[in-house]
């Protein structure tokens, strides 16, 4: 799979540490260490109570493609840390709502989880006038996403099909799907992606991990989760 270029060399900047990644042309910074295991309503709590943003989709594939995939820093003790946290999961602060059409991806800024319900009118109001990437509808904001049914496919991929996969995009952008498809292929086994399949609309959450329950060291991305249910890890973005 073609490397991604990056533009802004990745670097750990101690003291107050934070690890500053590149992201979409540019730099984003996270705090360091992660908030630890709590559900995601708490986690999210906690990181805005501390004046940060709560990691989006988007943001988690540029932390941990330089994590998994830049050698001038996977390295780095911090680096190290964020491997090893991922085996007890972290945290992504999208909303998602499936239904019998597709799957809407919502980022969450806010840490709602599912404890405000989404309208599927609604989410297609604020849709229009927006733009078509890989076959997923974005809002001309970019925080709403609809990966249509067909787009994606719940289970196992290959490296190749996970960068493509119409919910990656919806969830981690054209670029973040990318960078995900290059970090499952530091795993040992491929990629495997959790969904819904649904009569009606059902509301969840995100959250990726090492895998270690359906097959041995796997990079799981899991988009099925109750926002009530596991306990994960999170890095708050420094604003």
């Amino acid at each position: 799979m073609e490397t991604i270029a990056k533009l802004k060399t990745p670097r750990v900047e101690r003291g107050r540490t934070r690890i500053v990644v590149p992201h979409e042309g540019g730099e984003i910074a996270f705090a360091y260490p992660s908030v630890d295991l709590d559900t995601y309503l708490n986690v999210g709590r906690r990181i805005l109570e501390n004046g940060q943003n709560v990691p989006t989709g988007d943001q988690m594939a540029s932390l941990l493609h330089a994590a998994y995939c830049d050698g001038s820093v996977k390295d780095e003790p911090e680096l190290k840390d964020v491997r090893e946290t991922m085996r007890n999961w972290l945290w992504v602060f999208n909303r998602n709502l499936w239904t019998p059409e597709g799957v809407y991806v919502i980022q969450d800024l806010e840490a709602m989880g599912i404890s405000q319900l989404l309208n599927q009118n609604d989410l297609e109001e604020m849709l229009k006038g927006g733009k078509d990437l890989g076959g997923v509808r974005f809002s001309q904001d970019g925080r709403i996403r609809f990966a249509p049914k067909g787009t994606y496919t719940p289970g196992g991929h290959t490296p190749e099909s996970l960068a493509k996969d119409g919910f990656m995009v919806a969830s981690y952008g054209l670029e973040g799907a990318k960078k995900l498809g290059e970090v499952s292929a530091k795993f040992r086994e491929e990629p495997y992606i959790f969904g819904v399949e649904v009569n009606k609309p059902e509301q969840r959450v995100s959250a990726l991990g090492e895998g270690r329950l359906l097959v041995d060291n796997s990079l799981y991305v899991v988009g099925d989760v109750f926002d009530g249910n596991g306990y994960c890890h999170a890095f708050g973005v420094l604003k």
